[in-house]
């Protein structure tokens, strides 16, 4: 059992870990007794529990210990003889939090791969190892409990065939930088696998259905986060309304609900600009699209930056006169894994090898010639920021 003064160290070395973490950001982090009415209330020390599993974005564990009492165990979490439970850091679950929760999540991650995490670290470890006899440092957590076992064994490995990012290529070996990246991050566990290919339904059907399915790229929403862990992002894409010598608005309520708007046919877009109030057209192709615009069947393509580079040919339109009328949000695409009856442990395992990966020579280098290859063969706008694709260009 803990003492007192060793809870109140903890829930100290937790709090430097998120500052740390956080000092970057423009983040004001406030000690509450109670939830504020303004912001996200962030939790340094929290343990998860099949009771409250629901109920909170899981952002990083720090301290596993042997459960029991008034202590409960945190469901999945590893395959070592002993039940344990791991306190997180986390944060409150709801509409207002979840891009903050992404943000910190990737945070914290990078951070444990620092020298500074590792110091603080290995100091709370030596403190802890005084009354603890099998204190460990495994997988970014300090365990009380001894060695913590992610057999991440039976992980299989499933994407969804996505131009440039995860195409077939010879004898349907998946190529493109999503494949690059998922390959790094299964070599940096020591766990070479042959990437299967499948469309997204089948993908979705086995990530609600199976544990240990490792999936790329899924667009991360409130909705997902019941069925997946989030272990890195891929790509990020911007999403909102291109159109020929249109004036930008700030904001997609002041676009003139009279614009007709086109879509992809049965894409969540369509459902959106009806929403809003647009005059809506579906097209099957985002080629089908841009020869709307270019015909002035619609004044406006509901898409992304890079959706309309690949479906404009520059032989045949203007492709640089597309510009974008109205910003409608930033999705972000990401390698995750299937929450049922997953270990808890593995995707800290995946996580923490996927910020090795991007820091990487190897993984920049070829990230680099992608990108010059994007430029150049397909002249599709995009930049990269810390081992993740932007697509759209930097202003």
């Amino acid at each position: 059992m803990l003492t007192q003064l060793q809870r109140e160290r903890i829930d100290e070395y937790a709090r430097t870990v998120l500052e740390n973490a956080l000092s970057n950001e423009k983040v004001d982090l406030i000690q509450a007794s109670s939830k504020p009415q303004l912001g996200p209330h962030i939790y340094s020390s929290l343990v998860r529990s099949e009771e409250n599993e629901q109920a909170f974005y899981w952002i990083s564990p720090l301290i596993a210990m042997t459960c029991g009492g008034t202590i409960p165990c945190t469901p999945n979490a590893g395959s070592q003889q002993e039940n344990i439970a791991i306190s997180y850091i986390a944060i409150d679950k709801n509409s207002a939090s979840f891009e903050f929760a992404e943000r910190v999540s990737e945070e914290v991650t990078e951070y444990k791969r620092s020298e500074s995490f590792s110091l603080l670290a290995n100091e709370m470890k030596s403190e802890l190892s005084k009354n603890h006899a099998n204190v460990e440092l495994n997988y970014g957590l300090l365990s009380l409990a001894g060695k913590l076992d992610a057999d991440a064994s039976d992980l299989w490995v499933i994407a969804d065939v996505i131009p440039l990012f995860s195409e077939k290529g010879e004898r349907g070996k998946l190529k493109g930088i999503a494949a690059d990246l998922v390959n790094n991050v299964l070599d940096e566990i020591s766990l070479p696998q042959y990437i299967l290919s499948a469309p997204w339904e089948r993908i979705a059907k086995e990530a609600m259905s199976k544990s240990n399915v490792l999936v790329f790229a899924v667009i991360r929403t409130e909705e997902r986060d019941d069925v997946f862990h989030w272990v890195t992002p891929v790509s990020r894409n911007l999403h909102g309304l291109y159109g020929l010598n249109k004036p930008f608005f700030e904001t997609f309520d002041e676009v003139p609900r009279t614009f007709r708007v086109g879509t992809l046919l049965e894409d969540y877009r369509y459902n959106v600009a009806v929403k809003h109030g647009f005059r809506v057209s579906a097209y099957e192709s985002w080629n089908e699209l841009v020869e709307a615009l270019f015909n002035n069947e619609i004044d406006t393509i509901f898409g992304s930056q890079g959706a309309i580079d690949f479906g404009c040919n520059p032989n045949q339109f203007k492709c640089e006169t597309i510009t974008l009328s109205s910003k409608y949000d930033i999705s972000t695409a990401y390698l995750a894994l299937s929450k049922k009856d997953t270990c808890v442990l593995v995707l800290e395992k995946l996580k923490l090898a996927a910020v090795d990966v991007k820091m990487s020579d190897k993984f920049n280098e070829q990230l680099s010639s992608w990108s010059d290859m994007v430029s150049q063969e397909y002249g599709i706008a995009h930049h990269t920021e810390h081992g993740v694709v932007h697509l759209w260009n930097p202003n």
